[in-house]
C-alpha cells in the first residue's frame, strides 16, 4: 500500500524506516512501530523492512496499525545494511529517520531531528539513545561503553559528530543520491559475528563527497533502546568490544586510519582515563562498583584493541582491504 502523504509546500517530506528480522522481538517491534506512528507532526510515510523472514512479513501484514504502515521485504543481501538500502529504495521522503526494531522513540524525535536538517549544511542528525534494561543494570557497566549496546555513551557531546548511531538517526536522501547506500560488507546479520560500523563508513564517505556538510548529535529528544538480559553480561560486553575492533580494522583500511580512528583517539586518551579516575574515586568513597567499572573500562579497551589487531593482520594476509558499497539505489515501486 502506498501511504505517502501529500507534501506540504516548503516542508521537508519525511519517511520513517524500521528494519526488523526476528519474531522474537515481536512485542518490542510493535511498540517501536506504534511510537513511530505517534510522531507529532506525523511522518509522511512509515515503512517496515523485514530482513529475509517471510513468516514475520506475513504476520505484520495481517496486523492492523493505527496509521498506514507499509511492510516490505528486503531485496538486498541479508543484514542491516541491505535492509536499510531497501528502505531507502522504497521510501520517498526527503529525510529518512531510521529506527531500530527495538527502539521506542519519543513523540517529538522526528520533529527534533528534522529541525536540525532545516540547516542545509546538516547531512544527518542523531537523537539521544537511552538504554532500556530488561533486568537491573549491572553495577560494573560503565557509561563510556554504552556504545556496545547501541546507545549514547559518556564522551559524546551535543553538536557536530563524525558519525551517527543507527538506532535513531535521520539522514537526508541527498546523501544517498550522492554517495550510495550502506556498505553491505558491513552491518549486522542474524546468523554470524557481524562487521559493524556501517553508519560510520557511510558518514565518512558522505563528508568526503559533500565536504560542506556535517552530522550532528541532538540529545534533547531520543529513543529508549531495549537491552535484553543476555546483553547485560561480561560475555556479551567483551564479545561486542572484540567485534568492534574487527570492524574498526576493516573500516580503517576502507576509509583510511585518519578518518576511521579520529574520534577513537580522543576517546582513548581523554574519555576512558577520566572514566577510570571516576571509578577509582568512587571506590575510595566506599562504592565497590567503582573498581568494577574501572576494570571494565580496561577490559573493554583491551578486547577492542585485540580485535583491531587481529582484523588488521587478517587483512594483510588476505589482501582484502575493501568492500564495495551499494552505489546505486534505484527506486522500487
Amino acid at each position: 500500500m502506498d501511504n505517502f502523504q501529500h507534501p506540504v509546500p516548503g516542508k521537508l517530506t519525511t519517511a520513517i524506516v524500521i528494519c526488523c528480522y526476528s519474531d522474537k522481538r515481536w512485542d518490542i517491534l510493535n511498540k517501536a512501530i506504534e511510537a513511530a506512528a505517534r510522531q507529532l507532526p506525523a511522518a509522511d510515510e512509515i515503512v517496515v523492512i523485514v530482513d529475509h523472514n517471510p513468516a514475520l512479513a506475513l504476520r505484520l501484514r495481517a496486523k492492523r496499525f493505527e496509521t498506514p504502515v507499509r511492510i516490505v521485504e528486503n531485496i538486498h543481501p541479508p543484514g542491516l545494511s541491505g535492509a536499510r538500502n531497501t528502505g531507502i529504495s522504497v521510501s520517498r521522503g526527503e529525510v529518512i529517520l531510521f529506527l531500530d526494531d527495538d527502539a521506542v522513540s519519543d513523540r517529538d524525535v522526528l520533529a527534533t531531528l528534522v529541525r536540525q536538517l532545516e540547516d542545509p549544511s546538516v547531512l544527518g542528525a542523531v537523537s539521544a539513545i537511552r538504554p532500556l534494561w530488561e533486568t537491573d543494570r549491572p553495577s560494573w557497566f560503565p557509561d563510556e561503553f554504552l556504545w556496545t549496546l547501541g546507545c549514547t555513551y559518556r564522551g559524546l557531546h551535543p553538536g557536530p559528530v563524525r558519525n551517527l548511531i543507527g538506532a535513531s538517526m535521520c539522514i537526508r536522501r541527498d546523501v544517498f543520491d550522492h554517495t550510495g547506500g550502506f556498505d553491505s560488507g558491513l552491518g549486522r546479520t542474524a546468523k554470524a559475528l557481524p562487521l559493524g560500523c556501517e553508519e560510520t563508513e557511510l558518514c565518512i564517505r558522505a563528508t568526503k563527497a559533500l565536504p560542506h556538510g556535517r552530522f550532528v548529535f541532538e540529545p534533547s529528544s531520543g529513543s529508549d533502546h531495549a537491552i535484553p538480559a543476555d546483553r547485560a553480561t561480561w560475555r556479551y560486553f567483551l564479545h561486542r568490544c572484540w567485534a568492534e575492533g574487527l570492524s574498526k580494522a576493516s573500516l580503517s583500511l576502507m576509509a583510511g586510519s585518519g578518518e576511521a580512528l579520529a574520534s577513537e583517539k580522543t576517546y582513548m586518551t581523554r574519555t576512558l582515563p577520566q572514566g577510570v579516575m571516576r571509578g577509582l574515586a568512587d571506590m575510595l568513597l566506599g562504592q565497590p562498583s567503582g573498581l568494577l567499572r574501572a576494570v571494565a573500562l580496561g577490559a573493554g579497551l583491551a578486547a577492542t584493541a585485540a580485535g583491531f589487531a587481529l582484523g588488521r593482520t587478517r587483512a594483510a594476509l588476505t589482501r582484502r582491504f575493501t568492500s564495495v558499497p551499494a552505489r546505486a539505489l534505484e527506486p522500487v515501486e
